[in-house]
């Protein structure tokens, strides 16, 4: 009725494997973006095209266009080491591993003019991290060259079209 000696040593390896993989499993639900907007005297197609051009030259392929509803979502790729923090007793942390997000724009038209609202979607373990807005307002800088006359006149009050 007792168990041999030998299946003790087996039985306690078994016991020690199970007990050592007890890591929790924990899946990351996105967030909702905080939009940054901006308006641009241009048609909602040609910001379009601008937008497609500047998400794809800076690394963010498109992974959803809805044309009809003005949407354009690229693909979850990684934070960037000054895109996205943590804060931590009121100071930003900005040394995140681990984490994706997503760039969401959408195009709304209004009386001649576009607004667009652009806005990062982030997939992390982490809680409560935040989108620095730096890579948002990079897309929008490019757009703004992207959608610029090529025959500006620089002068002492900037850029005039």
């Amino acid at each position: 009725n007792n168990l041999p000696l030998f299946l003790f040593p087996l039985f306690l390896c078994l016991s020690a494997s199970f007990l050592a993989c007890t890591k929790t499993y924990r899946v990351a639900t996105p967030s909702q973006p905080k939009l940054i907007k901006q308006s641009f005297a241009a048609n909602p197609n040609d910001i379009y095209y601008a937008f497609r051009w500047a998400l794809r030259a800076h690394g963010y392929p498109i992974a959803e266009e809805d044309l009809q509803n003005g949407v354009i979502k690229s693909r979850y790729v990684s934070v960037k080491a000054h895109s996205h923090y943590l804060d931590v007793f009121g100071r930003r942390d900005f040394g995140i591993n681990g984490a994706y997000h997503q760039l969401e724009v959408r195009l709304v038209p209004q009386n001649g003019k576009t607004e667009v609202q652009i806005g990062s979607r982030i997939q992390s373990v982490i809680a409560n991290l935040q989108s620095s807005g730096a890579e948002e307002k990079m897309i929008l800088e490019k757009v703004a060259a992207y959608l610029r006359s090529p025959n500006v006149q620089v002068t002492n009050q900037g850029v005039q079209e």
